[in-house]
């Protein structure tokens, strides 16, 4: 977990680097165009899998000897399915890029590289189901740092443009995904399992969880997208470049928790533990609380210094997106419960009602307030979603709500004994002090 966080980390503080390199090179105009054209190619990566990365974490952490059969259908199905929505964004990319032929081809290349990027997402189910910690994290790492050096060395040889940018972004998980080459790997059956299942045994159970799964996985993409999809035609790219930096900043806090998330559900799939799962949902809602504030009151000092003048406007929708990474916390873990005990479709449920929610308020705010609007629809999302996870998982699992968010004595333990942990990792070799 130490070594899976720390790589987590790595990720929003690359975004921040990464960030002013864009905003800088490409503009406030140029930075929204950029996030437009890769909006389908992101989509397409959360959402055409099926939820199968899900399904194959449920089921290769407790049968880790079916990975390459298991491995060779989910890719199977999620590619084909893959290729459907990229005809879906040929279709839809005139009036996603508002008119604009340069953004519509730029979408639909994104689009194109995102099918790869589907095999990278199956694989790395495949590898958190059995318990390929060391391989997730390294994933993260070469993938932030590929997208680093590409954009800046783009940038010091004034090469960054929103073509050379799409390209990087949509390459670089490909190139990290090469991480995953053992997910497949043999590994002997169990006695009681002499003989491997029939593709009619195993198929079924991988579409039955990732059927449930799916709902909540397309609900996620489309939260976490809408607003780069719907900004530019409810309000104009420069909203859409403040949206987009706001977002960059607020991500700090959300993918330590989504990582989090991802490591509760690997190992809750394998042995149940609910206290474990209630600890890590108080700590990490400390951990994202103490971070937000951090980020939040020293914003106005350093915004207009790290991503150029201009960007002053993106402090407010900012603040409210912190806001929303703190309340999803709570929401993010009890649904990683709801996974890993076979009820994924309670998950899913939370995931629509933000959806829901996001996007009535998108539709409704962001006419009037730009990219504030789509902040205050977000907020207001994830706060449905969170109550509605908690509110099920604390019935399912079952555990008391409030121990989902109040801290107890027990948590200072935890982070005792993980910061002891990490130490020991760090100490050099021989070292007996």
């Amino acid at each position: 977990m130490v070594l899976l966080t720390g790589s987590s980390m790595l990720v929003p503080v690359i975004g921040l680097a990464t960030a002013p390199i864009l905003t800088h090179s490409l503009g406030v105009a140029g930075r929204g165009e950029a996030g437009a054209a890769m909006a389908p190619n992101l989509f397409i990566v959360g959402a055409a899998t099926l939820g199968l990365p899900a399904a194959l974490t449920y089921y290769l952490a407790k049968r880790p000897h079916l990975a390459r059969v298991a491995l060779g259908w989910a890719t199977l199905f999620a590619v084909a399915f893959g290729a459907v929505t990229l005809g879906v964004v040929h279709l839809t990319s005139g009036y996603l890029a508002a008119g604009s032929p340069q953004l519509a081809q730029l979408m639909v290349l994104g689009a194109w590289l995102a099918l790869p990027a589907l095999v990278v997402g199956i694989f790395r189910g495949a590898a958190m189901g059995r318990q390929m910690w060391t391989e997730v994290a390294l994933e993260r790492v070469v993938n932030s740092m590929l997208r680093l050096v590409l954009l800046g060395v783009l940038a010091l040889l004034g090469e960054l443009d929103v073509m050379s940018a799409v390209l990087v972004m949509s390459i670089g998980p490909v190139i990290a995904g090469l991480v995953y080459v053992r997910a497949g790997s043999r590994v002997g059956p169990p006695d009681d399992e002499p003989l491997p299942p029939s593709p009619q045994r195993i198929v079924p159970q991988l579409l039955a969880f990732g059927s449930q799964v799916w709902l909540g996985s397309v609900a996620t993409m489309l939260l976490a997208r809408s607003s780069q999809l719907l900004v530019t035609p409810l309000s104009d790219v420069e909203q859409l470049g403040l949206l987009l930096v706001a977002i960059t900043i607020s991500d700090v806090p959300y993918i330590i928790t989504q990582t989090l998330r991802e490591f509760t559900f690997g190992v809750n799939s394998a042995q149940a533990d609910v206290e474990r799962l209630l600890a890590m949902s108080r700590i990490t809602t400390l951990v994202a609380l103490a971070g937000s504030s951090v980020i939040g009151a020293t914003l106005p000092l350093w915004i207009d210094i790290v991503f150029g003048s201009g960007f002053a406007d993106a402090i407010v929708p900012t603040w409210l997106l912190l806001a929303s990474s703190c309340l999803t916390v709570p929401g993010m873990i009890a649904g990683a419960g709801l996974d890993s005990v076979g009820r994924p479709g309670l998950r899913s449920a939370s995931l629509v009602l933000a959806l829901v929610g996001n996007l009535i308020g998108l539709v409704l705010l962001v006419p009037p307030w730009g990219a504030v609007g789509a902040a205050l629809a977000a907020l207001a999302g994830t706060l449905l979603s969170t109550i509605f996870a908690v509110a099920v998982a604390a019935r399912s699992l079952p555990a008391p709500t409030h121990r989902f968010v109040v801290p107890q004595a027990s948590d200072l333990a935890l982070v005792r004994s993980t910061v002891a942990a990490l130490g020991r990792r760090l100490r050099p070799t021989g070292s007996t002090r």
